[in-house]
């Protein structure tokens, strides 16, 4: 039997915000497919600074009808990085019913409640990333179609979980990667996966480095009481499954809005954080979307912040990947004559996307003519132009393959969890079997391919 959004919120019983273990029994869930003359109900999980352009682009979409915003945070000033934009559920719902004329989209401070709402068709996960695999994963059992945020997950363990329960549900499944449907990203991808370049020699990526300290924030490592847009059982949702500090502490320079990265509890930094955009588009060149490298090696890293118990990761970076077929793709953080993007070298020439992904006049032309021959590689682009959310939208109503699904944003990023993980353990080289997606002759850095959940959380299919 159908249950009204009416009936549901009537019978909803309150979920306790402590642990989670075993969030909700039983199966999978049959996703719902809507028929085009029905608008597809989209909760909103994550009210952010990520959150404004994903809002923006899904209100802009008639097909899509959001109809809930959920974050711990009810209202806060300076949410975001954008110290001038405030966040919180109530800031989104106000956008929501200004868009929409009416007030009938609503809140929820805990995420199960949207989870198990059978009126809502689909999420999108903007949150921190140490929440992204439990939520998307609760999300696919109960049948929902899933836009998750970049960096997809915080350990390859979970990136793993992710794949095997997209492909158990059957939802769509849309990495929140915008490179991937931009023309000029596929556009180089083309030229190098189809030869245009002769063999593929190498690739330089470099990516922006930093520590700590970005968007306005500081380098603030004194443990402080919660701030007041917090209520204690809201902290307690926010930090989830990873471990709390003393006393619960709230620490600025980790946990003010956008902070969360430098800290390995919630994000893996600089290189998670922007390998998910260009190691994406070196893995979908190379022609390595649903596979990987099979070493990392020369690895350094330096700049450090003084306690790297709060901040975690380097600031600055080198290292090489090393394919099967023994292309190497040296990466870098950006320095002055570094530019941020990926460059294909081949035999007969270069492409590159340093200087912005619109930029370069030779990939604008090439877009233009489009004449790639029928027997060559065409890489995935949204039909009429669609934006990356537009993306997902189409693959819900026509249930066919969208342009980044689970397994490859799991594959990006496990390459960007490879590199954290050789600084973790202090080495220079490190093998990869992307067959077994384990480090080779290596445990200490195979224990580290889980993640650490505390307070009764637990990952499970």
């Amino acid at each position: 039997m159908s249950l009204s959004r009416r009936a549901f919120l009537g019978a909803a019983a309150p979920f306790a915000l402590g642990g989670c273990r075993n969030l909700f029994a039983g199966g999978y869930a049959a996703p719902r497919r809507p028929p085009v003359s029905e608008r597809i109900n989209l909760g909103i999980i994550g009210c952010g600074t990520q959150a404004y352009g994903n809002v923006g682009q899904f209100l802009q979409d008639p097909r899509v009808q959001i109809v809930v915003t959920c974050d711990p945070v009810l209202e806060a000033p300076g949410y975001s990085y954008k110290a001038h934009l405030p966040g919180g559920r109530l800031v989104f719902k106000r956008q929501v019913d200004e868009k929409y004329g009416n007030a009938s989209c609503r809140m929820e401070e805990d995420w199960r409640r949207v989870v198990d709402d059978p009126t809502v068709d689909a999420v999108a996960i903007i949150t921190p990333d140490h929440w992204h695999a439990l939520i998307a994963i609760e999300a696919m059992k109960h049948g929902k179609h899933v836009y998750c945020q970049k960096p997809l997950t915080v350990g390859i363990a979970e990136g793993q979980a992710m794949v095997r329960a997209a492909k158990k549900s059957g939802v769509t499944f849309q990495v929140g990667n915008q490179g991937r449907s931009n023309s000029a990203h596929r556009v180089a991808a083309e030229l190098a996966i189809n030869g245009y370049l002769g063999a593929i020699k190498s690739v330089h990526v470099a990516i922006p480095g930093g520590s700590g300290g970005k968007w306005g924030h500081g380098l603030e490592t004194a443990r402080r009481t919660i701030p007041p847009y917090f209520t204690k059982e809201a902290w307690a949702l926010w930090q989830g499954p990873a471990a709390h500090w003393e006393d619960d502490a709230f620490i600025p320079g980790i946990h003010e809005p956008m902070c969360w990265r430098w800290n390995r509890r919630y994000g893996g930094g600089m290189i998670t954080d922007f390998g998910a955009h260009e190691f994406d588009l070196m893995q979908q060149g190379l022609g390595m979307d649903r596979s990987g490298p099979v070493a990392i090696e020369n690895f350094t890293a330096a700049d450090w912040q003084d306690d790297r118990n709060v901040f975690s990761w380097a600031g600055s970076f080198d290292f090489d990947f090393v394919y099967a077929n023994g292309v190497r793709v040296h990466v870098t953080n950006m320095k002055p004559g570094v530019g941020r993007g990926v460059t294909f070298v081949g035999e007969k020439g270069t492409v590159s996307t340093v200087g912005g992904l619109q930029r370069p006049d030779y990939l604008r032309k090439w877009n233009e003519k489009r004449d790639l021959k029928d027997s060559e590689i065409h890489l995935y682009r949204p039909k009429d132009g669609h934006s990356h959310e537009m993306d997902f939208i189409d693959g819900i109503y026509e249930n066919r393959p969208i342009c980044t699904d689970c397994e490859i944003g799991h594959r990006t990023i496990s390459a960007a969890h490879i590199a954290n993980i050789c600084e973790r353990v202090g080495a220079k080289t490190l093998k990869w079997d992307p067959v077994a997606e384990r480090f080779v002759g290596n445990e200490a850095a195979n224990a580290l391919l889980e993640v650490p959940y505390s307070n009764g959380y637990t990952l499970a299919v």
